[in-house]
C-alpha cells in the first residue's frame, strides 16, 4: 500500500511539475507575441511625410504613399495644435489620401507642417508621423505697374543714360511667377529702347522741332511672359537754345589767278541764346584759322613774285646763284617731281657736283654770303648720331678731304662749318670754325625755309623769315660754338662745291649724303640778304585779310599772326563782333596756285570778366581753289539741282533715279589683319539707274553715311582713310567734306560717284583688341538732290575669327561621362555609360569650342541607399543588436562593390582616353590656375556636363581666354607660347 501510495505521488509530482513548466513556456510565447504586436502597432508610419499641391486643387500628392494594412488600421487622425488645418485624411484602399477642405492660396501661406497617427480598429493610436506639405503656385496673377502712367521732360539734342524708369511687380509667389524678367516698348518707329530693368534711354538725340513729345506704350513680363496690361510713358522735349555759329556755308569757292579777294563769312551770324551778365559787358572772342599744312610747301609760296615787289635799291643784285635747278647739266641724274614746284628727293646717297662754269671756286670765309635754302629733312631713326647729311659743302677736289665751307644737320641740328685759309691769320690761333644750332624744326619732317647771314664774326639764322634767338632758359649756348685752327696751306689744290652731299677728294666720291627733299639751295656772293628780302622770300602767297580799321569800335581789337593765317577778334558789341567776321578775306597772289582744298576753322568762346569761358561748337568749312578754265559747281549746287530737277521740270516715275549699293556682306577678319587695319568698304559698288536714260545731272551723290553698331571704343578703336593707291593730296581734290567719329563716317558734298566710292574703299577699321568682340556691323546709305532720292540700307558684317584650341581626346573620352545611380543593376549601368559617353563624344566631335578648358578633377558623390530588410528579419537575426550587425555587414559589401564598378568604369574611360590621345599627343595644354597645379589620384573621380549648357560653356570660355591672352601669337589655331607645354595624361 505504502509503495502505491508512494508512486502515486510521484507520478502527481511529475505531472504538476510539466504542467508548470508546459504553462510556463506557454506564457512566454504570449508574451513575446504581445511585444511584436505592440511594435507592429508603432511601425505603422514613416516618421515623415512630404506633400505637394497646386493651388487650383486639392488633391495632395504625398510622398511616400501612406500605405497600411486595412485588417488592423481602421482610420487616420490628424493632431492639430495651434492653428486650423485645412486638410482632411481619408482611408481608402488600404492609402491614406490626403485632400484640402478648401482651394489654398500660396500668396498667402506656402507651407503646412502637422502630424497624423493611424488609428487601430480597437481605437487606438499608433505613433505620430509628420507631415510637411508644399503650396505650389500658378500664374494666375499678371504683373502690374506701380503708376498709372509715366510721365517726364527732357532737353533737345542730348542723349541720355537713363530718361525715366518704369517698375511693376507681380502678386504671385514664386520668383517664376512673382518676379518681373523683362520690359518691352510696343510703339514702334520710336528712338527709345528699355532694358530689363524697365530704364528708358533714347537712342538718337531728340529734337524738339520735330516732335514735341513721345508718348510710349510700354509692358511687363513675368519669368513665365506673362504680359501685363500696357502704361503710357509721356517723355515731353524741352526746346534748348544752344549758343552756336550760324550762317558759315560748308564751302567758299576760289578761282585760280584771279588775284581778287573772298569774303568767307558775309552772312555769319552768333546765336548767344540771351547771355549775359550781372552789371558787366560780356567779352566775345573769335578766332579764324586757315589750314595749310597739306599744300605743296605748308602754303602756296612765290619768291619771283614777291621779287618785283621790292624797289630797286631792295632787288636782290646778280650775285645770287641758284644751285639747285630743274632742266640743268648738273641736276639731270637727280629725281625731281614733274609739277610746277621744284622738289628734288635725296635718298642719302646722290648728290651733284656744281660745274666751275655756274660758281668759281670761292674762299667763303674771307667775304660776307648768305646761304638760302627750303628744305624737308626725313628724320631717320638711328644709333649714329654722327651722321652728317650735307645740303651744300664746298671740299677739296683730290687727294685730301678737308671741309672748307659746308651746311648740314646732324643729331637733329643744323651745323654750318666755315674754316678760316692759313693766310687769314695766324695758324697757332683759334677762331671759331662750327656753328651748331639746335631747332626742332629740323627733324619735325615739315618744310621749312632757312637764311644764314655770314658776316664773321656775326653769323644770323633765319627760320621761315623769323630770326632765331637764343632762348634765355636754355641751359647750353645756343648756337653752340666750336674753335678750330685755320686750314693749312696745300699748293696745287682747289675746292669742289656740291649740293646733296660732299665730295670726298682722295675717294674721287659723293659722300655724307642728305635724306630728305630740298626745294632751293641758292647763295648770295660777297652781300647778306636784309630782313625784308628774306621774308619776301619765305611769305605765304595765300593769306587772311582782316576787315578794315575803320569797322573797328573803341573797345574792339583785331590780332593776326605774322603768317597771316590766323585772325582773332575779341570785343564786347556782339552785332560789331558779327560785323568784323563777315569782312575777313582770302586771297591768293600765287601766279599758279596749287589746286585743292583749305581747311577753314571758326572758334569762338564768350564770357563774362575773371569767368570761365564758353566755347561754342567750332565751326568747319574749307576753301576750294579751282583751276580758272573749269568752271565748278556752286556751293548751293545741291539747292539749285533740287530747283530745277523737282521744280522747274518734274521727274516722271521712269525718270526718277535708283540709287544701289552692293557688295559683300560678310567680311571674316583674323587677329593680325583687324590689328593692322582692315578695308571695310573695299568691295562696294554704287550705282545709279533708271527706267530710262539718266539725266548727267543725276549722276553725282550729295552725301553718304557710315553707320557703326556698336559705337567704336576710342581707346583701342579706330576708322582712318588710307590713300596708299593715290596721293596724299587727292582726296583734299575731291568736293567732299568727311567727319569720322566713334559712330561712323560723315560725307557730304556734291561729287561724282568715283569720287565718293575713292573714299569708301579708302576707310579702314582698326582694332588694337579684338578678342573682346564678336563683330561689327557697318550699314552705308547714299543720296542726292538734298536728301530726296535716297539708297537702300547696305549692311556688312565684320566678323573677327577667335583663334580656336583644341581640346584634347583624353578630356573628351574621360571626363564627359553621364553619372550612373548606383541602384541600377550592373549590367544596366555599364549599357548606360557607354550609351552616354558616346553621345558625349559625339557632341565633342560636332562642337568646337574656342579656349574650352576641362578639367578632369571633379568629386563623385555618395549616393545613400534603402534597403528593405523585413522580410529578413526572422531568418537574419533574433535581437536588435544581431541585426544591426548584419546591416552593417551588408552596407560594408555593397559599399566595396560600388567602389569596384566605379573603378572599372573609369578605367574603361581612361583607356578610351589613351588610345584617342595616341592620336595626336602634342595638343596644347589648357592654362591652369596655380592652385590648381596639384598632384592627385583622380581615378576614381567623373565629371557631369549638362550637353544644354555647352553654347554657355564655349561663349564663357572664349571671351574670358580672349581678354587675358589677346597678345599672344597665333599659330595654326594654336597659342605660340603654351604650345611648347607638352604632358603625357593617358594614365589620368
Amino acid at each position: 500500500m505504502v509503495p502505491i501510495k508512494g508512486i502515486y505521488l510521484a507520478l502527481l509530482v511529475l505531472v504538476a511539475s510539466s504542467s508548470f513548466h508546459s504553462n510556463q513556456v506557454k506564457g512566454d510565447k504570449y508574451e513575446e507575441d504581445d511585444d511584436d504586436y505592440y511594435d507592429s502597432r508603432e511601425r505603422v508610419l514613416e516618421t515623415s511625410y512630404h506633400g505637394l499641391i497646386k493651388e487650383n486643387e486639392t488633391f495632395v500628392e504625398i510622398t511616400p504613399l501612406i500605405k497600411v494594412d486595412e485588417t488592423k488600421i481602421c482610420g487616420f487622425h490628424i493632431i492639430k495644435k495651434n492653428k486650423e488645418i485645412p486638410f482632411q485624411i481619408e482611408l481608402v484602399n488600404e492609402l491614406g489620401i490626403l485632400k484640402a477642405k478648401k482651394s489654398l492660396n500660396c500668396e498667402k501661406r506656402k507651407n503646412y507642417k502637422f502630424d497624423i497617427t493611424a488609428v487601430f480598429c480597437d481605437g487606438s493610436h499608433s505613433k505620430s508621423a509628420s507631415v510637411h506639405i508644399s503650396v505650389i503656385d500658378i500664374n494666375e496673377y499678371s504683373p502690374t505697374f506701380l503708376q498709372p502712367s509715366y510721365v517726364t521732360e527732357v532737353d533737345e539734342g542730348r542723349l541720355y543714360q537713363e530718361i525715366i524708369r518704369v517698375e511693376a511687380t507681380d502678386k504671385d509667389c514664386t520668383p517664376l511667377f512673382g518676379d518681373v524678367c523683362k520690359y518691352e516698348i510696343l510703339t514702334s518707329d520710336q528712338p527709345f529702347t528699355i532694358d530689363n530693368e524697365g530704364s528708358i534711354r533714347n537712342t538718337e538725340p531728340l529734337s524738339h522741332k520735330a516732335s514735341h513729345n513721345h508718348i510710349l506704350s510700354v509692358v511687363a513680363y513675368d519669368c513665365a511672359m506673362k504680359q501685363s496690361a500696357p502704361v503710357m510713358v509721356n517723355i515731353r522735349v524741352r526746346r534748348v537754345c544752344e549758343a552756336h555759329v550760324m550762317g558759315v556755308a560748308e564751302r567758299i569757292d576760289y578761282i585760280a589767278n584771279s588775284m581778287e579777294s573772298v569774303s568767307l563769312f558775309p552772312k555769319i551770324h552768333l546765336e548767344l541764346c540771351d547771355m549775359q551778365c550781372k552789371g558787366e559787358d560780356m567779352v566775345i572772342q573769335s578766332s579764324v584759322s586757315l589750314k595749310t599744312k597739306h599744300i605743296s610747301f605748308g602754303c602756296d609760296r612765290d619768291a619771283s613774285q614777291c621779287l618785283k615787289k621790292l624797289s630797286d635799291d631792295e632787288q636782290i643784285e646778280s650775285g645770287m646763284v641758284d644751285l639747285l635747278q630743274k632742266n640743268t647739266e648738273w641736276t639731270k641724274d637727280l629725281t625731281y617731281d614733274e609739277g610746277t614746284e621744284s622738289i628734288f628727293h635725296f635718298d642719302g646717297s646722290s648728290g651733284a657736283i656744281i660745274p666751275k662754269n655756274v660758281l668759281k671756286s670761292q674762299d667763303f670765309a674771307a667775304h660776307q654770303f648768305s646761304i638760302m635754302t627750303m628744305f624737308r629733312h626725313h628724320s631717320i631713326a638711328t644709333n649714329d648720331k654722327h651722321t652728317k647729311e650735307h645740303i651744300i659743302c664746298s671740299a677739296d677736289d683730290h687727294k685730301m678731304n678737308r671741309h672748307h665751307m659746308a651746311l648740314f644737320v646732324r643729331n637733329c641740328r643744323l651745323i654750318l662749318l666755315l674754316r678760316k685759309n692759313f693766310n687769314d691769320g695766324d695758324l697757332n690761333i683759334f677762331s671759331p670754325a662750327e656753328w651748331r644750332w639746335k631747332v626742332p624744326q629740323v627733324c619735325d619732317n615739315e618744310w621749312h625755309h632757312y637764311t644764314i647771314n655770314v658776316d664773321l664774326p656775326k653769323i644770323d639764322l633765319y627760320i621761315d623769315g623769323i630770326k632765331f634767338e637764343s632762348n634765355v632758359e636754355d641751359r647750353h649756348s645756343n648756337p653752340e660754338v666750336i674753335d678750330d685752327w685755320p686750314l693749312h696751306a696745300a699748293h696745287g689744290i682747289n675746292t669742289t662745291l656740291a649740293i646733296g652731299a660732299c665730295y670726298q677728294g682722295s675717294e674721287n666720291r659723293l659722300k655724307h649724303g642728305f635724306s630728305g627733299d630740298i626745294s632751293e639751295i641758292k647763295l648770295s656772293l660777297r652781300k647778306i640778304l636784309t630782313p625784308k628780302q628774306i621774308r619776301c622770300g619765305t611769305d605765304c602767297a595765300e593769306k587772311l585779310l582782316p576787315p578794315p580799321d575803320h569797322f573797328l569800335e573803341p573797345e574792339q581789337q583785331i590780332q593776326s599772326n605774322t603768317q597771316m593765317n590766323k585772325i582773332i577778334i575779341e570785343g564786347s558789341n556782339k552785332s560789331n563782333i558779327e560785323q568784323l567776321l563777315q569782312q575777313i578775306q582770302y586771297i591768293n597772289s600765287k601766279d599758279n596756285p596749287t589746286i585743292g582744298r583749305r581747311n577753314i576753322q571758326v572758334m569762338t568762346t564768350v564770357s563774362c570778366p575773371n569767368k570761365k569761358a564758353i566755347r561754342l561748337p567750332t565751326i568747319d568749312t574749307y576753301i576750294m581753289v579751282t583751276s580758272s578754265n573749269i568752271s565748278s559747281p556752286p556751293a548751293t549746287a545741291s539747292s539749285t539741282l533740287f530747283n530745277k530737277i523737282l521744280v522747274d521740270k518734274p521727274l516722271t516715275v521712269d525718270q526718277k533715279p535708283q540709287i544701289a549699293i552692293t557688295g559683300n556682306s560678310n567680311h571674316l577678319v583674323s587677329y593680325p589683319d583687324i590689328k593692322d587695319g582692315v578695308k571695310i568698304l573695299a568691295q562696294i559698288n554704287i550705282s545709279i539707274y533708271t527706267g530710262k536714260e539718266i539725266r548727267p545731272a543725276l549722276q553725282k551723290l550729295d552725301s553718304c553715311n557710315v553707320i557703326v553698331f556698336p559705337s567704336l571704343n576710342p581707346d583701342h578703336e579706330e576708322i582712318t582713310i588710307d590713300d596708299k593707291d593715290g596721293t596724299d593730296e587727292s582726296l583734299f581734290k575731291f568736293d567732299i567734306k568727311t567727319k569720322i567719329s566713334k559712330d561712323g563716317v560723315e560725307m557730304i558734298g556734291y561729287d561724282t560717284i568715283e569720287n565718293y566710292q575713292h573714299i569708301l574703299k579708302s576707310l579702314v577699321y582698326i582694332n588694337k583688341k579684338p578678342a573682346y568682340y564678336l563683330n561689327r556691323v557697318f550699314k552705308l546709305t547714299c543720296s542726292q538732290v538734298d536728301d530726296h532720292f535716297r539708297s537702300a540700307e547696305y549692311t556688312l558684317t565684320l566678323t573677327v575669327l577667335h583663334p580656336k584650341q583644341q581640346p584634347t581626346s583624353a578630356a573628351t573620352s574621360s571626363n564627359v561621362v553621364m553619372a550612373v545611380p548606383s541602384v541600377i543593376p550592373t549590367s544596366a549601368a555599364d549599357g548606360q555609360v557607354h550609351s552616354s559617353a558616346a553621345v558625349a563624344a559625339d557632341s565633342h566631335e560636332t562642337n568646337q569650342y574656342a579656349h574650352a578648358m576641362l578639367h578632369s578633377h571633379d568629386i563623385q558623390e555618395s549616393q545613400s541607399k534603402v534597403h528593405n530588410l523585413a522580410h529578413d528579419k526572422a531568418q537574419l537575426a533574433s535581437s536588435h543588436s544581431t541585426m544591426l550587425i548584419v546591416v552593417i555587414c551588408a552596407s560594408f559589401v555593397l559599399l566595396i562593390c560600388g567602389v569596384g564598378i566605379a573603378r572599372l568604369r573609369n578605367n574603361g574611360s581612361g583607356s578610351g582616353a589613351s588610345q584617342s590621345q595616341n592620336v595626336d599627343k602634342h595638343q596644347p595644354c589648357p592654362k591652369v590656375a596655380p592652385e590648381q597645379q596639384l598632384d592627385w589620384d583622380d581615378s576614381a573621380l567623373t565629371i557631369t556636363i549638362n550637353p544644354m549648357q555647352n553654347d554657355n560653356l564655349s561663349d564663357e570660355s572664349s571671351e574670358s581666354e580672349n581678354s587675358d591672352s589677346e597678345d599672344e601669337e597665333v599659330i595654326n589655331g594654336r597659342y605660340k607660347n603654351v604650345s611648347q607645354l607638352e604632358w603625357d595624361n593617358s594614365t589620368i
